[in-house]
């Protein structure tokens, strides 16, 4: 059966239901691999982050109250797929996770060998908790989905960990430096 409306796709997205996200492609595929080609290198790249979010959907399906928010529901989830996508492609690269656009002062040379013992001081001052999540999602390069299924906590809980936690590293890097 073919979903008529915003609501039924939704409703059947959200049970999982393999032609609901057949023909939530059909329908929305091309402005979804449009929107994912703003943010990685090629066509092939943002087919990749659309057909794999398709694919964590059928695994674990959304939930969407309002069909009027269709739009910005397969806008924002086809942003962070192709926020993880790049960053787990630059894990595989052996590249940090972000690079910012508008740092372009010139930086200091820190050799390896200093990086990797301020990694590892700053390192030591987290707590557990926060070693662990910046672990799985950084180290391990594990999407926010799967690292909120692995620690058992919530999206909003996710990022706000992640975020104090980030913090806090950046904090003991700096207290690093000036010593």
């Amino acid at each position: 059966m073919v979903p008529d409306s915003d609501r039924d796709l939704l409703d059947g997205l959200a049970r999982g239901e393999p032609h609901a996200v057949a023909t939530l492609y059909q329908r929305n595929g091309a402005r979804m691999i449009a929107f994912a080609r703003r943010y990685v290198k090629d066509v092939g790249a943002a087919e990749d982050v659309v057909i794999g979010l398709l694919g964590r959907w059928l695994e674990r399906p959304p939930h969407v109250r309002e069909a009027e928010r269709m739009t910005a529901f397969l806008s924002t989830s086809v942003y962070h797929a192709a926020v993880d996508w790049i960053r787990r492609e630059r894990a595989e690269q052996g590249q940090p996770p972000r690079v910012s656009v508008t740092d372009t002062a010139p930086r200091a040379v820190v050799a390896r060998e200093d990086m990797r013992g301020r990694l590892a001081a700053a390192l030591e001052g987290l707590s557990a908790g926060e070693r662990v999540l910046l672990e799985t999602h950084y180290g391990r390069a594990l999407t926010a989905e799967e690292c909120m299924e692995q620690l058992g906590i919530s999206r909003a809980a996710f990022h706000q960990r992640l975020h104090r936690a980030r913090v806090h590293l950046a904090a003991l890097l700096s207290e690093e430096v000036r010593a």
